[in-house]
């Protein structure tokens, strides 16, 4: 569970840097990796949706693990009501999150292609970094929550 989480962490990182070095490169016009603004923004994309993925799996095996060691052990349903609560505070943001960097994905074509004004491109591209850090800040009290769930599920906390 550690390395999954911690591996969530790593990604988000990256992509969180990745849309940052992609959003000033939209204004500045310069090259990463022998890639222009369009180029990298494929690559961003493919980081950023493996990414919100993992975290999605996360907490999907995490909470499967919970309710399968909650039933084997006899223990209260109150680990698994927690559980599914975590998962309704970090699904819908992170989903939105997803929907915004979709569409953002797709206009930096349309901006390529001349059909959407770089101003345009550029003031959504900024709300998807500040909704993205929101949505960050919400996934972290999430896994929190959940590990502090495991933990008092599995005796540990306390001790």
């Amino acid at each position: 569970m550690w390395f999954f989480m911690n591996t969530c962490y790593v990604f988000s990182l990256i992509s969180f840097v990745m849309l940052l070095v992609a959003f000033f490169q939209s204004f500045l016009k310069f090259y990463v990796f022998a890639a222009n603004h369009l180029t990298f923004m494929i690559l961003t994309s493919i980081i950023y949706l493996f990414t919100e993925t993992l975290v999605i799996f996360f907490f999907v095996g995490t909470g499967v693990s919970i309710k399968e060691y909650a039933q084997a052990h006899h223990l209260d349903a109150q680990f698994q009501k927690k559980s599914f609560a975590v998962k309704m505070k970090i699904y819908p943001p992170l989903l939105l999150n997803m929907l915004f960097l979709i569409i953002l994905f797709i206009l930096v074509g349309a901006v390529d292609t001349g059909h959407i004004a770089s101003w345009i491109y550029q003031f959504y591209f900024a709300f998807c970094i500040w909704h993205f850090l929101y949505s960050k800040r919400i996934q972290n009290d999430c896994f929190r929550t959940n590990t502090e769930n495991i933990l008092a599920m599995s005796g540990v906390a306390g001790k």
